[in-house]
């Protein structure tokens, strides 16, 4: 690969240099001053588009033509009321943006106010057409839109121009490809696209701390949407989804795609602002190589993992459902959820191990959705409750509504209370793990069942143990059985005396058990 081609799918409508193509909007009758360019309020290029609104509900509007957006587009506006002393409060309409057919029949969005207006200053908004407006002049948008603008409210004089509005896009994001080793794709690299005075896309800013996303940022697919190689790595670093009112709940999102793409992520937060469009997380190609770790989800929406995706130490706050999808999850916290449901839907419990998971009696901690026989390793819950649908630590509940699913709670993992939405059965085995240590290589273990002498059951065992370097000769073996279960273990090795422990009762706890083996001095080792 090479270093990242950081591509954008917006497309620019005007950049308000000029005039041209640009109309009074007067909302509510009355006089006004007339529409000018001026380098004051220019958040991009040279000049923004600016009047003065004194007593009165005016802006300005540029006429594109029917344009036709794609569903997921949105509507990016640069605006501003420069006067939040004597603009009305959002709720009164302080600041609108506004898409039509024409300058008597549009929608507006309240997106700002003297109340709400964040220290001043021009500011980007996100629209989609389809979200409820709060004004509509005569029959509102139909179809595709012509006109794109703004126009602010004020209730007293102004001394001079006071309304500004600067460059307009549509689209949806980022989408990144290519990068490598030395020359990574990164949060920095593409905020400092976002953020240079010739393009101001108002998608990933930098701000103080981090970052701000507002829309897709897609690593591993062009501008076209085609999945194609990417390399990310970053860490140490915080991204808040920018709260968007008026856009489609799944507007903002992080996207890892196409199966040679490497995501390496450390010590990063995702943080949601609002509530509509909360942002997620998804890696949507199965064979996406994720490491994330020590990587923090405060009240984000879905986070989407896959089957090469290894999180380790990471912690969903409140967050929408993880859904496991084949991943490896370890030393994670999963805390509360707010899914109507679970905090995690899981098709491998085996692969979900020492974690914690806490609750408040509302929610179950996971959803088990594919029925089979799984390890379930060192995962604490607290704060459930036994027999609450939900509220539980448990779901079972396959797509198929049938199935069997046994879980071997192992390695101090508490044990977990279910519900069970499936006709068939859940069995929950709280074992225990006995580990054998100190072994020499090629050692075969066996652990029987001695409830009936004469016919042993073979419960665990293993062919030959060894390191991972051969001749290190401090292999271990571990099996897991129920508390109080009898069983003989065979200890056998061609070079070694056999040896055997007889009725080992497994305890109440985790054990180690230490073997020492002695030479066989009446095996010839040729």
């Amino acid at each position: 690969m090479a270093a990242p081609t950081y591509g954008i799918d917006l497309t620019t409508l005007t950049t308000a240099e000029a005039t041209t193509g640009w109309s009074d909007l007067n909302v509510a009758g009355g006089g006004g001053g007339a529409l000018s360019i001026e380098i004051d309020f220019a958040i991009q290029g040279n000049n923004a588009i600016t009047r003065q609104v004194t007593n009165n509900t005016r802006g300005a509007f540029y006429t594109n033509g029917a344009t036709t957006l794609d569903p997921d587009d949105h509507y990016f506006v640069w605006t501003v009321s420069a006067t939040p002393g004597i603009t009305n409060n959002k709720s009164a309409g302080g600041i609108v943006a506004v898409i039509g057919n024409n300058s008597n029949n549009w929608d507006g969005w309240y997106v700002n106010g003297a109340d709400t207006l964040p220290q001043g200053g021009m500011q980007n908004y996100a629209i989609h057409s389809s979200s409820t407006p709060s004004f509509t002049d005569g029959t509102g948008l139909t179809g595709n839109p012509s006109i794109f603008g703004s126009y602010i409210q004020t209730n007293n004089t102004s001394k001079g121009d006071n309304y500004a509005i600067d460059v307009i896009r549509y689209g949806t994001g980022f989408y990144i490809t290519d990068g490598d080793v030395t020359t990574p794709i990164t949060f920095s690299g593409s905020a400092a696209i976002n953020d240079a005075n010739t393009n101001r896309y108002g998608v990933l800013a930098k701000v103080p701390g981090g970052f701000a996303l507002k829309g897709r940022f897609v690593v591993g697919q062009n501008n076209s949407g085609t999945a194609t190689q990417a390399y990310l790595e970053d860490s140490n670093t915080a991204v808040a989804f920018t709260d968007t009112e008026y856009s489609l709940p799944d507007f903002t999102q992080v996207i890892f795609d196409h199966p040679s793409t490497i995501a390496k992520l450390t010590n990063i937060s995702f943080t949601a602002v609002g509530t509509n469009n909360p942002g997620q997380f998804n890696v949507v190609d199965s064979s996406t190589t994720g490491y994330f770790t020590s990587v923090v989800f405060n009240s984000t929406g879905t986070t989407k993992l896959n089957a090469s995706a290894q999180v380790t130490g990471s912690t969903w706050n409140t967050c929408d459902t993880v859904f496991q999808s084949g991943s490896t999850i370890s030393t994670s916290t999963f805390n509360n959820t707010s899914n109507t449901e679970s905090s995690i839907i899981s098709d491998d419990p085996s692969l979900i191990s020492n974690n914690t998971f806490l609750g408040d009696g509302t929610k179950f901690g996971i959803a088990v959705d594919t029925a089979g026989e799984y390890s379930f390793t060192g995962n604490i819950f607290s704060g459930f409750v036994s027999g609450s649908d939900p509220g539980a630590e448990l779901l079972f509940d396959p797509p198929s509504g049938t199935g069997n699913l046994t879980l071997n709670i192992l390695g101090g993992g508490s044990s977990v209370n279910f519900i069970n939405r499936s006709s068939g059965t859940v069995t929950i085995n709280n074992n225990i793990q006995t580990t054998l240590t100190g072994m020499k290589d090629f050692t075969e273990v066996r652990v029987l069942d001695v409830s009936n002498p004469n016919a042993p059951i073979e419960l665990a065992g293993i062919e030959n143990v060894v390191s991972a370097s051969v001749g290190a000769n401090d292999n271990s073996f571990a099996f897991s059985l129920a508390a109080a279960t009898e069983v003989d273990i065979a200890i056998i090795s061609v070079d070694f005396e056999n040896q055997r422990i007889t009725d080992y009762t497994v305890p109440s706890s985790d054990t180690e058990i230490p073997i020492q083996q002695s030479v066989d001095r009446n095996y010839s080792n040729p």
